[in-house]
């Protein structure tokens, strides 16, 4: 039986859009933009390779990603328009030391282990260097992905680096719990856990399932056996008016080209 892909999605700090990571095969990955409040899906394009989605960033207005990619021992970091993947900006490199970036919350690019420079393309401009901390390899992303959640209203709770816990306030007294986690059972060897915690502390319901999750409103959205849902938050913490949104097991590879040219150096297979 062929396994659910995983998702992980990127979303915007200012508007509601946001772009899924649909990873399956392990060396297929599907860009989708997400817009959360119309819940309408676009699909951008596939790319052969591995995308790192913890050093992964969608702009604040949601118009420029910046990803990390490896295939065939080659890696380089792109920055394109979301969702599609063209490079309209192109790093290679020879390992996965260091690579990807983030946005500030002004919109600035910047880079993991680099300097952005001062020409870059579409109306895009550099971030100071010490915009984040950087970080090495993918598996060791010190803070950086926890410091890009806090830029989306998530809080820290306790620990760092892969022992690091946020928090991220829902309605009812509720709370979102997320922890990083590595090598667990039929996960990434890098990986997110969930559970609802009443603010109170007196109840944890883990979510075991789930791949990603954030709140909406006063919903709670999340990724689950290649679906993504959506929920209300009850009282007691159960999920009311629960809805599937979206079931993305079924998408197969497409060579679809990006509307705009970008960069003519591509990564070789």
């Amino acid at each position: 039986m062929t396994p659910p892909p995983r998702l992980h999605v990127v979303t915007a700090t200012a508007p509601d859009k946001a772009v899924i990571l649909r990873r399956g095969p392990s060396g297929q990955v599907a860009s989708i933009l997400w817009d959360r409040q119309t819940n309408v899906f676009r699909l951008g394009q596939w790319l052969l390779g591995r995308i790192h989605e913890y050093r992964t960033d969608l702009s604040p207005d949601g118009r420029h990603l910046v990803y990390f990619a490896c295939r065939g021992g080659r890696c380089w970091t792109a920055v394109s328009r979301a969702p599609w993947l063209r490079a309209l900006a192109f790093w290679p490199q020879a390992s996965s030391w260091h690579g990807g970036g983030a946005f500030t919350d002004e919109g600035a690019l910047w880079l993991n282990g680099a300097e952005a420079p001062p020409n870059l393309p579409d109306g895009l401009r550099p971030a100071s260097t010490d915009a984040y901390l950087h970080s090495t390899d993918g598996f060791y992303i010190g803070n950086l992905y926890a410091a890009k959640m806090q830029r989306r209203g998530w809080a820290h709770v306790a620990g760092d680096r892969y022992e690091a816990e946020l928090k991220k306030t829902a309605v009812g007294g509720w709370a979102l719990r997320m922890r990083l986690a590595i090598g667990e059972r039929d996960r990434s060897l890098i990986s997110t856990r969930f559970a609802l915690a009443a603010a109170n502390g007196a109840e944890t319901i883990d979510l075991t399932d789930w791949e990603w999750a954030d709140t909406h409103g006063d919903h709670v959205q999340w990724t689950a056996r290649g679906g993504l849902w959506q929920a209300r938050l009850g009282a007691d913490g159960s999920l009311e008016d629960r809805v599937l949104l979206h079931d993305f097991s079924d998408m197969e590879f497409q060579a679809i080209e990006a509307p705009y040219q970008g960069v003519q150096e591509r990564p070789q297979p």
